[in-house]
C-alpha cells in the first residue's frame, strides 16, 4: 500500500479523534481582543507531546504563545502547515441559539466560535501532522507545524513575530488553515490600509452655529464624502494576475452567493467608515472628530498611492486633517496558480472531491500577507460555513473538517515527496 493511501486511511479511521480535538479547541476561549492564548496554546502543546511529537514553545509576551514542531530531514523543500489559535469575540451571547463555546456536533456540523475561523482547520493541521508522525512517513523534506496567536486583531506577536525570529527560515511553501470555500482555496488578497482621520475644529456655543465656531463633526462629514472618491482609482494589475482577478470576480458572484456586481471589489479601493467619535456635548460646537477608516487596496495599486489620493481628496474638499496608520497594514499580495504548493493542494482537492477546484483571491487580510512578505509562497484552505464566520451561530461541516485534514496530508506527501525505503 502506498504511503498516500496509508495516511488517508488512517485519517479516515481516526476521524472521530479529529472532531473531538476540534471541539476541545473550541471549548477553550481565546477571544481577541483581549488575545491571551495561553490556555489554548498549552493545550495544543500537550496534545502534540502526548502524541510523541517534539514541541517548541515561543512566548512573545502578553499571552501570545506560538507552538511549533518539526519533522523530516532538511532538504530542497520545507513546508509549513499553519493556523491561528485566537478567535474573534462572541459578541451578544443572547443572539446565539447555542452556547458560543459549545464545541459539539449537531446535524453534521461542528458548532461554536472558531468552528470555521479557524479551530477546525487548526485541528485538521494538527491531526494530519500527528498521523504522519505516528506512521513514520519517511518525508523527503522538512515539515513544520505552527500554531500562532494574534491574527484576528492584526497584532505583531503572532506570525509576524515568529517569522521575524527566524523560526521558520528556509520554508519554501506554506498552507494556512484559514476558512475557504470547499474546492476553492485562496491564493491572494487585497492590501489592507486602515487609517485614523483626525479633524480639529473651533469650539463655541451650539446656538451660534454656523456663524460662530468651526464644527469638526461637519468637517469630518465633508471628508467622509470626499473620500468616497477613492473608489475611482484605477489599478494596473500585472498581466500574470489578470486572469486570476477575473476568475475571482466570477467566483464571488456564482459560488459565494453575493449579489451581482460584488466582484467589483477586486479592482477597486473599498472604503468602510467603521467608527466616528466627535464632540463633547450637544450644545457645544465640536472641537474634534476622529474617524477610523478601513480601505482595501486592489492588486495594481499600493498603499502609498491610496494615501496620496486621500491627501488630494481632502485638499480638494477644503478639509484639514491628520492621517495616521491604524490596525492591519499590508500591500496586495498573492501566490501564482502555477507555484508548486498551489499546484499540489489544488490537485489533491480535485482527487479527493472529484470536483473542479482552483485558487481564487480574497478581499480580507490574514497571516498569508506575513508569509509572503518573508518570501514564502502560501495559500489558504480550511473547513468552513463561510456565512457564519465572525457572526453568531458559527459552525463548520464535519465532513469538510475531515476533507481538510486529508488535503493537508496529501499535499504534504506530494510537495515534499517520500524517500525510498
Amino acid at each position: 500500500m502506498s504511503w498516500e493511501q496509508r495516511v488517508l486511511d488512517e485519517i479516515e479511521r481516526t476521524a472521530d479523534d479529529l472532531i473531538e480535538l476540534a471541539g476541545d479547541l473550541i471549548r477553550i476561549p481565546s477571544e481577541n481582543p483581549p488575545g491571551d492564548c495561553t490556555e489554548v496554546s498549552e493545550f495544543i502543546a500537550a496534545v502534540l507531546r502526548k502524541a510523541g511529537v517534539d514541541v517548541d514553545v515561543h512566548d512573545a509576551g502578553q499571552g501570545r504563545i506560538s507552538i511549533v514542531s518539526h519533522q523530516g530531514p532538511a532538504g530542497d523543500r520545507h513546508l509549513v502547515l499553519a493556523g491561528h489559535s485566537d478567535v474573534v469575540p462572541v459578541g451578544d451571547v443572547s443572539r446565539w441559539s447555542f452556547p458560543p463555546f459549545a464545541g459539539d456536533v449537531v446535524d453534521g456540523y461542528l458548532r461554536g466560535r472558531g468552528a470555521s475561523d479557524m479551530k477546525a482547520g487548526l485541528a485538521g493541521v494538527m491531526h494530519a501532522y500527528v498521523v504522519m508522525h505516528r506512521l513514520g512517513v519517511p518525508l523527503n523534506g522538512r515539515l513544520s507545524l505552527a500554531a500562532v496567536p494574534d491574527e484576528e486583531a492584526g497584532g505583531p506577536l503572532g506570525a509576524d513575530w515568529l517569522l521575524d525570529q527566524g523560526v521558520l527560515d528556509g520554508a519554501t511553501g506554506a498552507v494556512i488553515a484559514e476558512p475557504a470555500e470547499r474546492t476553492h482555496p485562496t491564493i491572494g488578497q487585497k492590501g489592507s490600509n486602515w487609517f485614523r482621520l483626525t479633524v480639529s475644529g473651533r469650539p463655541g456655543h451650539g446656538s451660534l452655529q454656523p456663524l460662530h465656531g468651526t464644527n469638526a463633526n461637519l468637517q469630518a462629514v465633508k471628508a467622509i464624502v470626499a473620500l468616497q472618491g477613492l473608489w475611482e482609482l484605477v489599478p494596473d494589475a500585472p498581466a500574470d494576475v489578470r486572469e486570476l482577478i477575473a476568475l475571482s470576480q466570477r467566483f464571488a458572484e456564482e459560488r459565494e452567493g453575493y449579489a451581482p456586481g460584488i466582484g467589483a471589489v477586486f479592482d477597486h479601493v473599498t472604503i468602510n467608515v467603521g467608527k466616528i467619535t466627535g464632540g463633547s456635548a450637544t450644545n457645544v460646537v465640536a472641537d474634534k472628530c476622529v474617524v477610523e477608516i478601513d480601505t482595501r487596496v486592489p492588486i495594481g495599486l499600493s498603499r502609498a498611492q491610496v494615501l496620496a489620493r486621500v491627501d488630494e481628496l481632502l485638499a480638494a474638499a477644503g478639509v484639514e486633517a491628520t492621517v495616521e496608520p491604524l490596525g492591519f497594514r499590508s500591500e496586495p499580495n498573492w501566490t501564482l496558480p502555477d507555484d508548486p504548493i498551489v499546484v499540489e493542494l489544488v490537485s489533491a482537492l480535485r482527487e479527493l472531491t472529484g470536483e473542479p477546484a482552483e485558487g481564487v483571491l480574497q478581499w480580507a487580510s490574514s497571516d498569508a500577507r506575513t508569509f509572503r512578505s518573508h518570501g514564502i509562497p502560501v495559500l489558504q484552505y480550511g473547513p468552513a460555513e463561510l456565512a457564519t464566520i465572525h457572526g453568531f451561530d458559527e459552525r463548520a461541516p464535519v465532513a469538510d473538517v475531515v476533507l481538510a485534514a486529508k488535503t493537508y496530508a496529501l499535499t504534504t506527501l506530494r510537495y515534499l515527496g517520500v524517500r525510498d525505503e
